[in-house]
């Protein structure tokens, strides 16, 4: 596969991050912003996953751990949460 730049999510990492694999070389608080999460849902996050990129924290949720899966929850809900609660 050599399309695929950047970051080589593994089978499971494409399964968890779904529909957002265009995402998976950006870094996930940028990630959250760009589909309507504020800095409140990015503060939740472990400071040291705040700069790892989408597909690393796939990755990472696919051998087991559940703060790199919430971080990938919260991508998924951002969209959500700005269009129930807003955003501004």
């Amino acid at each position: 596969m050599d399309e695929q730049e950047g970051v080589k999510l593994a089978p499971g990492g494409i399964k968890i991050i779904g529909n957002l694999v265009n995402m998976k070389d950006e870094v996930i608080a940028d990630a959250i912003r760009q589909r309507g999460g504020g800095q409140g849902q990015i503060s939740e996050l472990r400071t040291d996953y705040q700069i790892l990129t989408v597909g690393a924290l796939a990755n990472l949720a696919t051998e087991g751990d559940e703060e790199a899966r919430k971080a990938i929850k919260m991508l998924k809900q951002a969209r959500k949460k700005r269009e129930k609660y807003g955003n501004k």
